[in-house]
C-alpha cells in the first residue's frame, strides 16, 4: 500500500521533467546563437578577404584591410548585443594561459611604444591594427576549440582559387585583369592578392594546412595531398625567393616530424635537395633567377642579390642603433626612412650609387621592421610567440593519439619556421591577405593544443 502510494506520489513528477527537458534545450539552442554567429563572421572573413579588390590606385591591398576592419566591427557587434541580451555562450578566456598572457604583453608594449613613438598620429593606425589582430586570433581560437578538426581546411578554399588564377596568368591563358603592357610582365601575375610576393606568401599557411591534413588525417589523405603539391607549386611559380624558402623550410621540418628517423629524414632531405635542383634546372625562371643570385654572390652585388633592399635594411638596423628600447614607433619607419637614409649616404657612398632615388615604405623584412618600430623588447616578444606557436610540436608521439593532436603537431613548428624565414625576406605582418592565415593557422594549434 505504502509502495502503490509512494508510486503514485513520484508519478506526475516525471512529465514535469520530461515537459522541461524540450524547454531547456530551447534555452541551450539561443544561448548557442552568439557562437554560431561568431563563427559565421569569422568563417566568412576567411573565404571573403583573399577575394577583396576593386579599381582604385591599390586594388589588393587596402580593400583587403577595409574588409579586416569590417570583420572586427562585426565581431565586436555580435559580441556586445550577446552581452547585453545575456546570452554569451562563449567559454570563458583563461588569463593564465601562455597565450592570452603573451597577446596581452604584446598589445601593451606596441600602446607603450605608440605613445612613445617619433610621430604618434602615424603610429594609431599599426597600433589598431595589432588590436585587430588581438580580437581576431582570440575570436578563432574560440571558435575552433569546439569545432572538428576538418574546419582548418577552410582556408584552403580561397587560396586554391588564387592558385588556379595565378597559374593560368604565368603561362599567359587567361588572367581576370586587362594587362597594362607598360608595366613588367612579371608583375601581371596577380591572382587576387597583389604582386607575386603578396601571393607566394599566402599560399604558404594553405599549403602547410593541407599537408598536416594529409600526414594527420585518415580520411581524404590522397586529397588532401593533392591539394597541398598545388599550392606548393602555386609557390613555386611566383619566382619568389622569400616565399619558396619559407615552404620549402617548413616542408621539410613536417616531413621530419612525420619520419621520426634521422636515417630516414637524411634520406628523404638528400632525394627532395635533389627534386629540388631538378626543379630549378627544367623551369627557366627559377633557373634564370638562380643564376642572377649566384652571380651577384661571386661579385659581392648585395643590391641585386637582395633584390634592391640593402638600404633598407641598413636604415632599419640604423633605427634600431638609435632607439633600442621602444624603436621609432609602430609604423613609423617609412616616416624615419630619407633622415636615416641621408645619414647613411654620407657614411657608406658605395653602397648608395644606383639608390638614392627610392623610398621604402616597408623594411622588406619583418625580422628588422619589428626591431626598428618597436624596440629589441618587441623584437623578442615577436620571437617568444614563434617559440610558443612551435612548442605544441615538442611533444612525444604517443602523446598525440587522435587525429586532432596529431595535425596540431604537424602543423605548429613547420607554421613557426614558415613565417621566421618568410620575415626575412618579406613583410608579411604588414599584409592582411599573410596575416590573416598565419593567425587562423596559429588559432587552430592554440585552440587544440594539450593542455601543459
Amino acid at each position: 500500500m505504502e509502495a502503490a502510494k509512494l508510486r503514485t506520489a513520484r508519478g506526475p513528477a516525471i512529465p514535469q521533467r520530461t515537459a522541461a527537458a524540450p524547454a531547456g534545450r530551447a534555452v541551450e539552442t539561443e544561448r548557442t546563437g552568439a557562437t554560431s554567429w561568431l563563427t559565421a563572421v569569422v568563417l566568412g572573413g576567411m573565404l571573403l578577404i583573399p577575394f577583396a579588390i576593386s579599381h582604385a590606385e591599390d586594388p589588393f591591398r587596402y580593400p583587403k584591410e577595409l574588409m579586416l576592419r569590417l570583420e572586427i566591427i562585426v565581431i565586436a557587434i555580435v559580441v556586445a548585443v550577446a552581452w547585453a541580451l545575456g546570452r554569451l555562450d562563449l567559454p570563458r578566456i583563461n588569463l593564465r594561459a601562455p597565450a592570452v598572457r603573451l597577446t596581452a604583453t604584446i598589445c601593451a608594449w606596441v600602446a607603450v611604444c605608440a605613445l612613445l613613438s617619433t610621430n604618434r598620429l602615424v603610429s594609431a593606425a599599426p597600433t589598431a591594427r595589432v588590436l585587430m589582430y588581438a580580437v581576431l586570433f582570440a575570436a578563432m581560437t574560440t571558435i575552433l576549440r569546439r569545432r572538428p578538426v576538418w574546419l582548418a581546411g577552410i582556408v584552403i578554399v580561397p587560396a586554391v582559387v588564387n592558385a588556379a588564377i595565378y597559374i593560368l596568368q604565368e603561362f599567359e591563358i587567361w588572367s581576370p585583369f586587362v594587362i597594362n603592357a607598360e608595366i613588367e610582365s612579371h608583375l601581371h601575375r596577380t591572382a587576387l592578392i597583389g604582386n607575386p610576393n603578396d601571393v607566394g606568401g599566402y599560399f604558404i599557411v594553405p599549403a602547410l594546412v593541407a599537408a598536416a591534413m594529409a600526414f594527420s588525417q585518415r580520411r581524404w589523405r590522397a586529397l588532401w595531398a593533392a591539394v597541398a603539391l598545388f599550392l606548393v607549386a602555386g609557390v613555386l611559380v611566383t619566382h619568389t625567393v622569400g616565399a619558396i624558402a619559407g615552404v620549402v623550410a617548413a616542408m621539410a621540418v613536417m616531413v621530419a616530424l612525420w619520419l621520426r628517423s634521422w636515417r630516414r629524414i637524411a634520406i628523404v632531405f638528400v632525394a627532395l635537395a635533389a627534386l629540388g635542383v631538378a626543379i630549378v634546372a627544367a623551369y627557366p625562371p627559377l633557373r634564370a633567377r638562380a643564376g642572377v643570385m649566384r652571380e651577384a654572390a661571386a661579385k659581392r652585388d648585395y643590391e641585386t642579390f637582395t633584390s634592391g633592399r640593402t638600404v633598407p635594411f641598413m636604415a632599419a638596423a640604423a633605427m634600431v642603433r638609435e632607439h633600442p628600447l621602444t624603436g621609432v614607433g609602430p609604423g613609423c619607419f617609412a616616416y624615419n626612412f630619407f633622415d636615416t637614409k641621408l645619414r647613411l649616404q654620407q657614411r657608406h657612398h658605395w653602397i648608395f650609387l644606383h639608390t638614392t632615388e627610392f623610398n621604402f615604405g616597408e623594411v622588406h623584412n619583418d625580422h628588422l621592421q619589428v626591431a626598428s618600430e618597436t624596440g629589441l623588447p618587441g623584437y623578442a616578444l615577436y620571437l617568444a610567440a614563434l617559440a610558443l606557436l612551435a612548442s605544441a610540436s615538442w611533444r612525444r608521439w604517443r602523446e598525440a593519439a587522435d587525429e586532432r593532436g596529431d595535425f596540431v603537431r604537424m602543423l605548429a613548428l613547420p607554421l613557426a619556421a614558415s613565417m621566421f624565414v618568410l620575415a626575412l625576406a618579406q613583410f608579411p605582418l604588414e599584409l592582411v591577405s599573410t596575416a590573416h592565415v598565419y593567425l587562423w593557422g596559429a588559432a587552430a594549434v592554440t585552440a587544440w593544443r594539450a593542455k601543459p
